[in-house]
């Protein structure tokens, strides 16, 4: 998985109010130890701060910022896109005549994730993404990926880059068009729904 960008400012938000919590709960365990007359290493009790801030954003970033409350909230405005997605393209490379059946799998965290794709031709991955919370058309993912084509896809077909911008629908579609880059240069529609969280 690759770090992604996005618009919201969640994430200084956050983080400040992770790294006041650590230094409450290293109170808390300093006041604690102090009642208790139990005497720990001194390389324990020095880095208790940073190190409840590194078990807090840990478990934040992996599995806390799902919360539908932190949603409802507005505490966290990034969107859970991971799980397996199915839908078709159109493209440009046969004129659009006819679609072709895709699968997408897509890992994320709070601050990583990657979009796997993968076509009966051909299979692709992002290295860059990134998620507008505050598009005038919507929460938006956009990213660029490198695609590969299988062992049965058609000789013109070469490894290539390229870029797709979707916008999110109902939470469980996303629509949009991407465009492949030099040595291709083809573009078409995506339509994908989400089967799996």
């Amino acid at each position: 998985m690759h770090p992604y960008a996005t618009d919201s400012n969640e994430r200084k938000i956050i983080t400040f109010g992770l790294a006041l919590l650590s230094v409450g709960a290293a109170w808390i365990l300093s006041r604690g130890l102090a009642t208790t007359n139990l005497s720990l290493p001194w390389w324990f009790d020095a880095p208790s701060t940073m190190g409840f801030f590194g078990i807090f954003y840990g478990l934040f970033d992996r599995m806390l910022w799902r919360c539908s409350g932190l949603h409802r909230l507005g505490l966290v405005k990034v969107p859970a896109l991971a799980g397996n997605w199915r839908g078709h393209l159109v493209s440009s490379f046969d004129q659009h005549p006819k679609t072709h059946r895709v699968r997408v799998r897509i890992n994320q965290t709070w601050t990583r994730i990657v979009i796997l794709l993968h076509s009966d031709t051909s299979k692709s991955f992002t290295h860059v993404a990134a998620i507008q919370v505050h598009a005038p058309d919507g929460i938006v993912l956009s990213y660029q990926y490198e695609n590969q084509p299988q062992p049965n896809a058609v000789r013109t077909m070469e490894t290539h880059q390229g870029s797709a911008r979707l916008t999110l629908q109902d939470n469980d579609c996303l629509e949009g068009f991407y465009y492949s880059g030099r040595g291709r240069q083809e573009y078409g529609s995506i339509h994908l729904e989400r089967i799996q969280s």
